[in-house]
């Protein structure tokens, strides 16, 4: 009794258990609908000077973001264009606003007006570091370990212009290339045959993969009265092939649906 008993503990320790996590990668938009500089207030000429209505209207626009983080219960989620703070005042920080209450582990990047990148967790990152692919687009990018596996965790945007977008997705996938285990999260700022190409180059994709397409780029959909369209689906949680990818939503929150919408997955790290 005592052999078998030791011999089932060491089974349920074995790194070839499969590893299941729920992430997401959300292109925040500076909480102010991609306006940088942090949630503007509305109604501003209404009451200019009463600094008290203002703050209550801050305080429910943050309460609905940490409410939302809260409820998602990710065990990691990928950030693009976050801000410092919450509001344009620069009053509350969002960092420990929307984030503290429930993690430890946060990591951010260079903060630039419009490029800021974060990977936020309560798994340990190590080896942190940066890569830049064009002007302020860069990645943030820390190894994760799981059993004797070590995951590469990536938090990157692309850059849209055309002067830039090609040759950084080229170096991104050239990147990815390299890592034996990886998750990546993405505002990729790409068309939908881009998309497929990170198919093509070995990878599983969550937009475009095995459940088809997610529309993130909202407010582009709101414009056109559409629920999709070609090249609206420009947010993405890539993985190395040995990472499945299931479960995947991309849901109206109410936050910043006006400029994208997140990317949920569930994925299951397998031995190979």
């Amino acid at each position: 009794m005592t052999v078998f008993y030791v011999f089932a503990i060491m089974a349920q320790s074995s790194d070839f258990t499969p590893v299941k996590l729920r992430v997401c990668s959300y292109n925040v938009g500076h909480f102010n609908q991609g306006m940088k500089g942090g949630l503007e207030v509305r109604g501003k000429n209404y009451y200019p000077t009463n600094k008290g209505v203002i703050d209550k209207y801050i305080q429910q626009e943050m309460f609905a973001w940490r409410k939302w983080i809260g409820e998602q219960s990710f065990d990691i989620l990928g950030v693009q264009e976050w801000n410092r703070y919450f509001d344009q005042d620069s009053t509350f920080i969002a960092e420990d606003s929307l984030l503290k209450p429930y993690y430890n582990n946060v990591y951010f990047g260079d903060e630039h007006p419009w490029i800021y990148n974060g990977i936020i967790t309560n798994y340990r990152l190590s080896n942190l570091h940066q890569k830049y692919w064009f002007q302020d687009y860069y990645a943030l990018i820390g190894d994760l370990k799981i059993g004797n596996k070590t995951i590469k965790v990536i938090s990157t945007h692309i850059p849209w212009q055309k002067e830039g977008h090609k040759a950084a997705l080229e170096a991104v996938t050239a990147e990815l290339k390299k890592y034996e285990y990886f998750i990546c999260f993405t505002d990729s700022n790409s068309s939908d045959a881009d998309i497929l190409g990170l198919q093509d180059a070995g990878f599983n994709i969550a937009n475009g993969g095995y459940q088809g397409w997610f529309a993130t780029a909202s407010g582009n959909i709101n414009l056109a009265h559409m629920k999709d369209r070609a090249d609206t689906h420009i947010d993405e949680i890539i993985t190395s092939k040995n990472i499945k990818i299931m479960n995947v939503s991309a849901p109206h929150n109410g936050l910043n649906d006006l400029d994208h919408l997140p990317i949920i997955a569930d994925l299951i790290i397998t031995e190979k």
